[in-house]
């Protein structure tokens, strides 16, 4: 079935080819594609398909040089060759695939066929020129997918990386996102420049995809240096600071220990120094505390009499304190007064200064406005001159077309009188040529006329009888034709009304065919889910997902019944109470139900030997005789209604849900009487006396019911696939329906009848134009007849009467001829004159529309700058009024401030005399108080004297007890500090006559700077030389970085420079052959260009595509019409062909966009590219399908099965 409508197809092309002609392509393309080398070009040689999409089958694609076609009807599998083509050289995008995952990559499988668990998919290519960096001069990609999820890459048949087929293709224009594949979708983005589409391309041909692989390396290299040197420097931050930290540490303990040596040798002797003046010491020390008690109590007397007076003295103080406190207060308040009159002033000057600027402002903007008025008018002068004197220009064209027109219409007048003139000459001249005809006729036969006129006489007579019969017969076949017309006319409208009858069945057929279709996709989508869902939950359950590990071991373990069910496998749960029934079983879903003990206690023995946990039961023996009565609560149904469990297993359910109820609103958990209610939704379950809930968990009610929710889904999945089996018999049902009405078509049958009526009217025509003259040829026989009988009557005096009309005839054509030749000379100088007038006229036609074109934008720029005046003047109006407005705030600012300054003056007078007086007062008072002050001066001194007595006394004392401790402490010291008893030294000579005094400061200054430097670190001295170490080590690393970093920012900046190089190379060649193939695409005097947006940013910038097509304006490609863009977009492609053609080329419907003198050219280029790149094009066009030379037919004559059938163009010439 394909094979012939893969024939009828190129059958007609040849047809049609045959009889259109494809339009001129310029032949610079033909130059321009000889350009193209193939001395470096690698030839893919075979594709080999396996389990992939919908070929289930092995499939093998070969590939010749030149052009491979591949056609076949929408959804039979022709994009899938080229999805297998992006996903074998390293497509890893599944959207680029049409795909939702990689598992759908995989045949799933049709009505009569197996799914396949691999999809494989082999690329071959001859490598002879050794354009592939391998030896081997046959290089074979290979990918395979399987379904468990594992994937694998071969080369040559050996396992190899995907980065390694990268490698393979680099920069040899074979890649997922090069020119070698293109889509209609990806013209779409050459179009739009998506993602930088046109960029990428010119970087393939560039070859930079290599240098920007090198530049991302060496970034990644870069970044993970700084990282390191990052984490260098923070290391090195921190064992700095530990560096520091020991160190300070380390010259703190040599120091310590240096001071404590000192420390130990001044002690010693300041110990012994201590142990001489002991004695004396405390017996001065008691002779001096008995002196100062008597001296004590002589002041303590003294201190009574003084604290009396004073006191007296305090309340007159007071009395005078308040009065000063009350004036100090009056002060005050005019203080505060003449501060908020001083911020009055202030706020004045500030709006005074901003009324001042802004007087300012306004006059410097009228003072520009009166500048900008005087320019913006003399613009409109000079445009207004420019409008009369461009009017006047136009009237004068006006005039001149007006003088043009006159002038062509006299013109004209006279040609057409030449003419009429040469006509009449002619005419004329005509009829003297035939009486001079007839007169020499009648001459040269005037001896014979007579015997010759009986004969015609005779003869006519014939010729009369003839044609009256040959009338006869014509008019009774014109009249039997006219009647097959009419009845064919009739049989034609009635095929027309079936014609468009069967057209609307059909169309209404596929409609519902549409809708069926649709359909079966919901159900297909519905079939998936379920099946998806089933695969879920039989992994669930096969798994054992959520069940402990002793119910796991029980279930795969061969000495014990292992079929014996788990309690959530038993019982189905409808699906709204599913979370609140699980809720509620929750503790026991985990249960083995076995029939008797010693099943239980089987399965526990096991547990126990294997160490695998614990397990519950339940017996199922014992719920033989159990009997439960319950009383159900109002508004609840029972949970036993809405679960499902066999029979053998119903007691064991009612035993766990007979007193279990589900509420249908909330006031069923208030009058429960002792039963369990739940919410449906599992919101919370209200026992006797307790009440659990809260949120509902999304996976809440996934548990229960594992088992028998999967035999439910088999059983639902049966009956989608039954659905689907139906719609797919229906939808095959109407497509048969509208192949019975295509073949009911009478397409065929109204051509025929057509051409019938055609030719009967062509034979009807025919026939009646005989009639017609046979009729004048009737006519003109008996009017010869007739001048044949007055001839004969009249011939002998006619004939000298014709010999002086025959001379007379031969000068009035001489004469006629003469005037012909002169009349003629004068028509053709009138149809002279006359075009050139007419070109006259046309020429000051276009100069009129052309000025006319340019007055209107004068007086449009005349109108702009005359609206622009009128919001000037606007603008001097406000501003003026805003300039009066600030000059009156002004005065009265200045009116304000002067009464403000007034009353500031006022108020500061006032507070100078207030504050004479206050200071006066003040005065007075703190004399006062000075002479009371220096009173209880004099009682203080003497408090403070007997206090220093007492404290003196008190010193003594504890002088006294000093000394104890001292020697006390300075024994323990000794002991602690140094491990020295003091009885050992008691009997040693002092080692210097330093003074108590001085070694005691010396002892004290050591002791102190000891305590300064605070803990000691014993250790801190090696662990900072530790450090030290490490430090230098890890600096060292540091530098070796640095360096390395340098390195890399010299090789990025160098393989930017390289690659921008290239770019720039690239772009200029492509441009130039842009430019060049656009015209021979469309035509020569079509223009385009391509242009950088950035050209100061090399790296980055994108690429813009103007086109100017004859008689439009440049404009960017996106505003170009549909076939425009997609030639635009093949030229640039063209264009990058020439500079780097890749080895092969896939054109994925490119030409549906184009029409037919479009798709000539494009086919016309491709021929000329094929002779040095290969091309696989899939199309659906005739004229690209006869351009091909081997066709790949795609059909799917099993459902979701794609087979080929090739067809070899080459071997048929």
């Amino acid at each position: 079935m394909f094979y012939s409508y893969c024939c009828f197809k190129v059958d007609f092309f040849f047809t049609y080819y045959s009889q259109w002609a494809l339009p001129y392509i310029n032949s610079t393309a033909f130059n321009l594609c000889s350009q193209v080398l193939n001395s470096d070009n690698v030839r893919l040689k075979s594709l080999e398909i396996k389990g992939f999409k919908s070929f289930a089958d092995k499939t093998v694609v070969s590939f010749d040089e030149g052009i491979t076609g591949i056609i076949g009807p929408n959804g039979c599998g022709k994009s899938n060759i080229i999805d297998s083509i992006r996903w074998v050289i390293g497509e890893q995008k599944i959207s680029a695939l049409r795909s939702e995952n990689l598992e759908a990559l995989v045949f799933n499988g049709s009505k009569t066929r197996s799914a396949s668990g691999l999809a494989e998919v082999s690329l071959t290519f001859e490598n002879t020129k050794n354009l592939l960096p391998t030896e081997f001069s046959t290089v074979t990609v290979t990918r395979r997918f399987y379904k468990n999820g594992e994937s694998e890459y071969r080369l040559n048949d050996v396992t190899c990386r995907l980065k390694d087929i990268h490698n393979l293709f680099l920069d040899t224009g074979v890649s997922t996102d090069s020119y070698a594949i293109i889509e209609l979708g990806m013209v779409d983005d050459i179009i739009k420049d998506k993602d930088n589409s046109r960029r990428r391309m010119l970087e393939q041909a560039a070859g930079i995809t290599i240098y920007k692989t090198r530049k991302k390396e060496a970034k990644n290299k870069l970044d993970a240096t700084e990282q390191d040197l990052a984490r260098i420097e923070d290391l090195l931050f921190e064992i700095n600071n530990q560096l520091k930290t020991l160190e300070s540490q380390a010259k703190k303990a040599e120091k310590y220990y240096e001071i404590k040596k000192e420390y130990k040798e001044v002690a010693v002797e300041l110990a012994k120094a201590a142990l001489e003046g002991f004695n004396i010491s405390y017996r001065e020390l008691t002779e001096q505390q008995e002196l100062e008690l008597d001296k004590k109590m002589q002041l303590e007397a003294e201190i009574a009499t003084d604290e009396a007076a004073i006191e007296q003295e305090k309340v007159a103080f007071i009395t005078q304190e308040r009065a000063l406190q009350s004036m100090q207060h009056g002060f005050n308040e005019l203080q505060q007064n003449l501060r908020s009159t001083e911020n009055d002033k202030n706020l004045a000057s500030q709006k005074l200064q901003y009324l001042k600027e802004k007087e300012n402002n306004l006059k410097d903007f009228l003072e520009k406005a009166e500048g900008q008025l005087k320019t913006i008018g003399d613009s409109i002068e000079y445009s207004q001159m420019q409008v009369g004197e461009e009017e006047a220009n136009l009237k004068g064209l006006q005039e001149r077309v007006e003088e043009a027109k006159m002038e062509v219409e006299n013109k004209r007048q006279i040609f057409d009188e030449k003419r009429s003139g040469v006509d009449a000459v002619r005419n004329q001249y005509q009829q003297f040529q035939r009486n001079q005809f007839d007169a020499e006729k009648k001459v040269a036969v005037a001896d014979t006329s007579i015997q010759n006129l009986q004969r015609m006489q005779l003869q006519l007579n014939e010729e009369k009888n003839n044609r009256l019969q040959q009338l006869s017969q014509l008019q009774a076949e014109c009249a039997e034709k006219e009647e097959a017309l009419e009845m064919k006319r009739v049989d034609l409208v009635q095929l027309q009304e079936q014609h468009e009858k069967t057209k609307e069945q059909i169309f209404e057929t596929q409609q519902q065919l549409e809708v069926l279709r649709s359909e079966l996709a919901d159900e297909n989508r519905k079939l998936d889910a379920k099946r998806n869902e089933y695969n879920l939950l039989k992994s669930l359950i096969d798994s054992m997902e959520g069940y402990p590990e002793s119910i796991k071991f029980l279930h795969k373990n061969n000495d014990w019944n292992h079929n014996a069910p788990i309690l959530s496998d038993i019982i189905y749960v409808k699906e709204e109470y599913r979370a609140a029934v699980e809720n509620v079983l929750e503790p026991y879903l985990n249960y083995y139900v076995v029939n008797n003990l010693e099943e239980g206690l089987k399965a526990v023995h096991l547990l126990d030997d294997n160490k695998k946990g614990k397990a519950n039961f339940f017996l199922l023996d014992q719920f033989a005789n159990f009997q439960q009565q319950t009383h159900q609560p109002a508004q609840t149904i029972k949970a036993l209604d809405v679960i499902e469990v066999d029979d053998q297993y119903y007691k064991l359910a009612e035993y766990l849900l007979g007193n279990v109820y589900i509420g249908e609103n909330d006031e069923a958990i208030r009058n429960s009487n002792g039963a369990v209610v739940l919410e449906k939704t599992g919101k919370y379950v209200k026992g006797k006396f307790t009440l659990t809930g809260g949120s509902v968990g999304l996976f809440e009610g996934k548990k229960i019911g594992r088992a028998k929710n999967l035999e439910k889904l088999a059983e639902e999945i049966q009956d989608q696939e039954s659905v689907v089996s139906l719609l797919k018999a229906d939808i095959q049902a109407k497509h048969n329906e509208v192949i019975t009405f295509s073949d009911q078509l009478k397409e065929h049958a109204i051509k025929a009848t057509e051409q019938e009526i055609n030719q009967l009217n062509n034979q009807v025509f025919a026939a009646k134009n005989k009639m017609e003259n046979l009729q004048a040829a009737q006519q003109n026989g008996e009017q010869r007849l007739t001048d044949i009988d007055n001839r004969l009557q009249d011939e002998q005096d006619a004939i000298a009467e014709t010999r002086e009309l025959l001379a007379e005839l031969n000068i009035q054509l001489q004469d006629t001829a003469e005037q012909m030749r002169n009349l003629e000379q004068d028509y053709q100088e009138s149809e002279q004159a006359y075009h050139f007038a007419s070109g006259q006229f046309n020429e000051t036609n276009l100069q009129l529309t052309r000025q006319q074109s340019k007055l209107t934008t004068i007086k449009q720029e005349l109108l702009f700058k005359e609206n622009q005046l009128n919001d000037l003047h606007v603008q001097i109006k406000n501003n003026t009024a805003q300039l009066a407005e600030a000059e009156q705030a002004i005065v009265d600012g200045v009116a304000s401030l002067q009464e403000v300054e007034a009353l500031l003056l006022e108020l500061m007078r006032k507070k100078e005399e207030e504050e004479l007086k206050l200071n006066e007062a003040d005065q007075a008072y703190y004399n006062f108080r000075n002479a009371l002050q220096e009173k209880e001066s004099e009682l203080r001194l003497k408090v403070k004297s007997k206090e220093m007595i007492d404290h003196l006394v008190n010193e003594l004392k504890d002088k006294l007890n000093e000394l104890k401790l001292q020697l006390a402490g300075m024994k323990e010291r000794l002991h602690v500090e140094f491990k020295i008893e003091l009885d050992e030294i008691l009997d040693q000579p002092r080692t210097s006559d330093t003074p108590l005094e001085e070694l005691q400061a010396a002892s004290d200054r050591m002791r102190k700077r000891m305590d300064n430097m605070g803990e000691v670190n014993p250790t801190a001295i090696e662990a900072y030389t530790e450090m030290k170490k490490r430090y230098d080590f890890i600096l060292e690393q540091k530098n070796d970085l640095v360096t390395a970093k340098e390195s890399l920012l010299q090789t990025i900046l160098e393989v930017e420079e390289t690659a921008n190089q290239l770019f720039l190379d690239t772009f200029n060649k492509v441009r130039e052959n842009f430019q060049k193939v656009f015209k021979a695409l469309f035509t020569e005097e079509d223009t385009a260009d391509m242009l950088m947006v950035n050209p100061d940013n090399l790296a980055d910038t994108g690429i813009e595509i103007v086109a100017k097509p004859k008689g439009k304006r440049p404009s960017s490609i996106t505003q170009l019409s549909g076939g425009e863009k997609t030639l635009t977009a093949t030229a640039l492609l063209f264009a990058i062909y020439l500079i780097k053609p890749a080895p092969f080329c896939i054109l994925d419907e490119v030409d549906a966009p184009l029409d037919d003198a479009n798709v000539g050219k494009f086919t016309q280029m491709i021929k000329k590219f094929s002779d040095n790149s290969q091309f696989i094009i899939v199309t659906h066009n005739k004229q690209t399908m006869g351009a091909v030379d081997v066709i790949y037919g795609v059909t799917m004559q099993e459902p979701g099965v794609s087979k080929l059938v090739p067809v070899d163009f080459r071997s048929l010439n």
